[in-house]
């Protein structure tokens, strides 16, 4: 017997407003170039059903192409971006020059590392985790989960099955799609279908 399968697909908000940025909790809108991006990914696709996080560079798009497609929009708080604390906002190049002992630890030691007055990893897995086992819940058979970079990070590392330290090794381009299978019942078996970037 064949066990029925969903399939997931993974959007990465587009090119917002604020440059070069930590832009973990801040909310930056996108910029037309940012809303381009994502219409040129999702252009000739449908979905049964939208998820999103809630900060507006994923949330005002989610909108739009629900509205025009005519199906489902709902929100998804636990796939917020990583909130990096106190270098929110700030331009990546001084952090790395001011803080970089600190910052480091981001990639070289993931599992235990945690923003100043942010966020630890572990907790950032973990609501995003709890959200994404929500969506393996839902009935819909196409589901269009539109988030952030290192959310999605975060996700292959749970798809694919790989350490802390490999989640940096993906590039996540501004309105990249991945595409990931699953059955439809526990235990899930994941298949990475594809993941590719968008045309600047």
């Amino acid at each position: 017997m064949t066990t029925q399968r969903k399939t997931i697909d993974l959007l990465r908000h587009g090119e917002p407003h604020g440059g070069n940025v930590f832009r973990g909790r801040t909310d930056h809108p996108l910029t037309e170039l940012g809303w381009e991006q994502m219409e040129n990914a999702v252009a000739n696709k449908t979905w049964d059903v939208i998820i999103s996080s809630p900060l507006s560079r994923c949330w005002q798009f989610a909108q739009s192409l629900a509205k025009r497609l005519d199906i489902e929009l709902l929100e998804a708080g636990g796939l917020r971006e990583f909130d990096f604390g106190i270098w929110e906002n700030q331009l990546t190049e001084d952090v790395y020059s001011n803080d970089f002992e600190r910052i480091k630890g981001l990639w070289e030691d993931p599992m235990h590392f945690a923003s100043p007055e942010g966020e630890s990893v572990l907790n950032f897995e973990g609501r995003i985790l709890k959200d994404w086992f929500g969506c393996l819940a839902r009935p819909e058979q196409s589901l269009l989960v539109i988030c952030h970079g290192g959310v999605i990070r975060m996700l292959l590392k749970e798809i694919l099955g790989l350490p802390y330290p490999n989640i940096n090794r993906f590039d996540v381009p501004y309105a990249s799609l991945t595409r990931i299978s699953v059955n439809e019942a526990e235990p899930f078996y994941y298949q990475l279908v594809s993941h590719r970037g968008t045309s600047e």
